[in-house]
């Protein structure tokens, strides 16, 4: 074996933990597969913290409206370790709202720079500011094919990787005494989700089976929505193992959305042996596949509600589907994808040395 195959990643990684997000859900959980370093607030981000939030806005003014002083600073505090080590990784779990200044910073390109982008073309372009910073990544890591084209004209194709998210399916798993049929149908989620197509697939299901529930998952500011809705029970701020008892009580997943690339939703519904139905939007064809899932028209109210009561009347095909939807979702265990993220970052690291080498 050669030096360079021998050489290890050293790899930092700067984000910030999603309030909405669980102990077993977000994309942080990539961290825990990977022998890494989580970037902590050091003495320069102490007294960056002193500054007037008014002048950290000026500084930040060009960065995306989801750039915040607080990304500013975590970036910032790199500084002192930019200029002067070398070799090491730093990947941005949040590229949207943690990435602008760092690949600047890295004056000696001696340092490789990494983010991972979430949202689709519409809402991308909708947050950033401007894309000009994105061209000193030396990596970026899109969850979805929806979303290569809209990096195409600002970062080198070459250098934009294709890894999708990952689901906890350790954690999230089917009931272990088997599931029982309560012909309950279970909606989660409020990024780019379709309320009102949500509430009308609700009203078309009651006309046809009464005897159907609905338990939606959602904002608190969101409840006032599906106001007057019989069967159907609301859920907010509740604990992660509440929300997987409830996707282990369901029948099935529905899932009318507006746009997506990943959704935790999605991943961790199946995991717990779901059948999905969902509106085919953005990269939600990665996810699923017709053995686990019924894709249907953005806002094709009927055929959801058909595709519903298809599987509500088919308990062949329902058990069926729910079984693939655990296959599927084991596709995209965090041990996979760790796996394929690690490939990424030797081949920057060996790419790193092999420069290096050359000089």
């Amino acid at each position: 074996m050669t030096q360079q195959q021998k050489k290890q990643p050293y790899i930092n990684y700067i984000y910030t933990r999603m309030s909405h997000h669980s102990a077993h859900s977000g994309y942080d959980q990539l961290i825990q597969h990977i022998d890494s370093r989580v970037v902590k607030p050091n003495m320069l981000h102490r007294l960056l913290d002193r500054l007037p939030e008014r002048i950290l806005a000026n500084i930040r003014r060009t960065a995306g409206t989801w750039y915040n002083s607080h990304a500013l600073k975590q970036e910032l505090q790199n500084i002192p370790a930019l200029l002067f080590k070398s070799g090491r990784i730093y990947h941005f779990l949040y590229g949207e709202d943690s990435f602008h200044y760092s690949g600047y910073l890295n004056l000696n390109r001696s340092n490789k720079m990494v983010a991972t982008f979430h949202m689709p073309p519409d809402k991308f372009r909708e947050i950033m500011s401007g894309t000009r910073h994105l061209a000193t990544l030396d990596a970026a890591v899109i969850v979805a094919p929806n979303q290569k084209e809209m990096l195409r004209s600002v970062i080198d194709p070459a250098k934009v990787h294709l890894i999708p998210h990952g689901v906890d399916v350790h954690y999230f798993q089917p009931p272990a005494a088997g599931r029982l049929f309560t012909k309950n149908l279970i909606f989660v989620g409020s990024h780019m989700r379709n309320f009102p197509m949500l509430r009308r697939v609700i009203e078309e299901l009651q006309k046809h089976d009464a005897d159907l529930s609905f338990t939606l998952v959602t904002l608190k500011s969101c409840f006032e929505q599906f106001a007057g809705l019989k069967n159907t029970t609301l859920h907010a701020a509740i604990t992660e193992d509440e929300l997987r008892a409830l996707y282990q009580n369901a029948d099935l997943l529905l899932m009318p959305m507006h746009d997506c690339t990943a959704n935790n939703a999605v991943l961790e519904g199946m995991a717990c042996g779901l059948p999905v139905i969902a509106t085919r939007v953005g990269g939600i064809d990665l996810y699923v596949n017709d053995s686990s899932a019924i894709l249907v028209a953005p806002d094709d109210v009927q055929g959801m509600a058909n595709a519903a009561l298809s599987l509500i009347t088919n308990r062949e095909r329902r058990y069926s589907m729910a079984a693939h939807a655990r296959k599927m979702a084991e596709q995209f265990a965090w041990e996979v994808i760790a796996g394929t993220m690690k490939a990424l970052y030797q081949h920057l690291c060996n790419h790193q040395y092999k420069t290096a080498q050359q000089h």
